[in-house]
């Protein structure tokens, strides 16, 4: 009896350290991927601006590469660039991404320019005059 009180406690303590681990790995990573956005955003930014030059379609607004915070079922980090007015642009810290289930089989990704990064949707105001023009994927 001693001898699985004494393992199913073990099997506990770990498995409450590991959602503990689990839960830090998560937050270090996506502040990496925020920190990584907000260092290199430039520079993704330039790339995609020359590549749609290249092809005749550049911009004709101001846009800035920012962190994006997908949030639904789990919370998901990326990029995304966004295009306005200068002046709306600069207030971008981020885009939200919400994604809805839809009457049928039908489904949305609702991308909104935020002004501040965070998984917490209500510390989040929505920046207007601005949209998203591009959704950048980095491969891992």
């Amino acid at each position: 009896m001693r001898k699985w009180l004494g393992l199913t406690l073990a099997t506990l303590v770990v498995g409450i350290a590991a959602a503990g681990v689990h839960a830090q790995l998560g937050s270090i990573l996506k502040g990496g991927a925020v920190f990584l956005v907000n260092q290199f955003g430039k520079q993704i930014n330039d790339g995609i601006n020359t590549a749609l030059m290249n092809r005749k379609w550049e911009h004709r607004q101001a846009t800035k590469v920012v962190p994006l915070v997908s949030i639904g079922s789990g919370a998901y980090v990326g990029a995304a660039q966004v295009i306005g007015n200068e002046e709306a642009v600069k207030k971008v810290e981020a885009v939200a991404q919400l994604e809805l289930n839809l009457p049928g089989r039908a489904r949305a990704k609702v991308l909104i320019p935020v002004d501040k990064v965070s998984l917490n949707v209500t510390e989040m105001q929505r920046v207007y005059d601005v949209g998203v023009s591009a959704v950048i994927d980095i491969k891992l």
